[in-house]
């Protein structure tokens, strides 16, 4: 019984966090807003591990969501040039491609190199958005102690982004 019910209370969290999400979406593009779909591990939510680099995001002017809501929306299924065993990693392919023919978005990856699996991931989402004429940006985030880097990083996609739209 207990498994029942916290099966039933995950399916009204990922429910309610594609409904935000696609209201996210909706009101940025109202506003004409950039969007990012931030990717990253489930542990990447923890705000002593992803160094606040959602909020410096929305600090500059990005409407975020993340990868399971763009994964989503993307309704073609895809092949990749990599073993696609993992769900994450199957999302993350996934939200990649609806990235790539979105011109208001681009995706930002999380990575931490302790996961030795993200060394792939990362070439496969690269080659996924660059062969569809994105940018790719990914942040090492376990390489970090401060946002210095990080948000040198994302002003040069903010910069290289409004010279492609």
């Amino acid at each position: 019984k207990a498994l029942s019910e916290a099966y039933e209370i995950q399916r009204g969290f990922e429910e309610d966090n594609q409904r935000k999400g696609q209201e996210i979406i909706a009101e940025a593009r109202r506003r004409k807003c950039p969007i990012i779909v931030l990717a990253g591990r489930p542990y990447h939510l923890d705000p002593e591990v992803n160094h606040a680099i959602p909020a410096l995001l929305t600090s500059l002017g990005f409407a975020l969501v993340s990868e399971d809501v763009a994964a989503s929306l993307e309704k073609e299924k895809h092949a990749v040039d990599v073993l696609n065993q993992w769900t994450y990693h199957a999302r993350l392919y996934q939200a990649a491609y609806y990235v790539s023919h979105e011109k208001d978005m681009q995706l930002v990856q999380l990575v931490s190199f302790g996961c030795g699996i993200d060394a792939i991931t990362t070439d496969e989402v690269r080659s996924i958005l660059e062969s569809h004429g994105k940018l790719y940006t990914g942040l090492k985030i376990d390489e970090v102690s401060n946002l210095g880097a990080a948000k040198i990083r994302l002003r040069s996609l903010q910069s290289a982004w409004e010279k492609t739209i």
